[in-house]
């Protein structure tokens, strides 16, 4: 599959909610934000593994740091941050989808799927956690729960652009599960053009999630909502 910039979801909720005293005082997170912001993912690494030193129980210093593995591709660290983060939060869907966003890519669907899950029940407004685990089922050949999980999203979210291709890829698999279990053949595949049409790269699909990070040259503690969501 064609691979695209990856720009993993951001809730400004986690702002309002997590940028406290003790982050905006420290030099190490501010300076890794700052990288991060800039997409220097390497250097902001440096400074908020720094961070995590003196400051060890601040889940957003997990979450930039699981975000700026995930950019590099180092899945393992983004996972191991993602999942030291969720000690330290009540806000934990976003760190849930991401840690399904990591397994996806390692190729591990069953438990991709289940992070999925966790963070609609953690947060039902994660939308895009109903597509990406109808995903997740359709790699691995589930194809009643890929339904199941489409046919979820279009409900939860009937404004996303995709509605008539989903829509489209839903009825082609329910009717050849249909055709399939009256002449006992294997689950359907879906034809190569309208696979690529709806199970696009992962990637790809969450590039289109709202909320995420845009570089901004205002000061960390001075953001604005517009500055920070798309």
């Amino acid at each position: 599959m064609r691979k695209k910039p990856f720009l993993i979801l951001i809730c400004y909720f986690l702002f309002t909610s997590y940028f406290g005293v003790c982050l905006a005082n420290d030099e190490f997170f501010q300076r890794g934000l700052k990288y991060y912001q800039e997409g220097d993912f390497q250097i902001a690494i440096a400074h908020l593994e720094e961070a995590k030193k003196t400051v060890p129980r601040e889940a957003l210093i997990y979450f930039y740091l699981g975000n700026s593995y995930y950019e590099i591709k180092d899945l393992d660290n983004a996972i191991l941050n993602f999942t030291t983060g969720l000690n330290f939060t009540d806000k934990k869907g976003v760190y849930f989808y991401n840690l399904g966003n990591c397994y996806f890519l390692k190729g591990n669907y069953d438990f991709a799927a289940e992070m999925y899950s966790k963070a609609s029940q953690n947060d039902p407004t994660l939308y895009d956690s109903y597509l990406n685990a109808g995903n997740a089922f359709y790699k691995k050949g589930d194809i009643p729960k890929t339904i199941v999980q489409w046919e979820t999203y279009l409900r939860v979210y009937p404004e996303t652009p995709q509605y008539v291709k989903i829509e489209k890829a839903i009825a082609y698999l329910k009717g050849e599960l249909v055709a399939a279990t009256d002449s006992q053949t294997a689950q359907p595949e879906l034809e190569e053009e309208l696979l690529s049409e709806v199970l696009s790269d992962l990637e790809e699909l969450i590039s289109r999630t709202e909320n995420v990070m845009e570089t901004s040259e205002a000061p960390i503690d001075d953001l604005r909502s517009e500055e920070i969501e798309r």
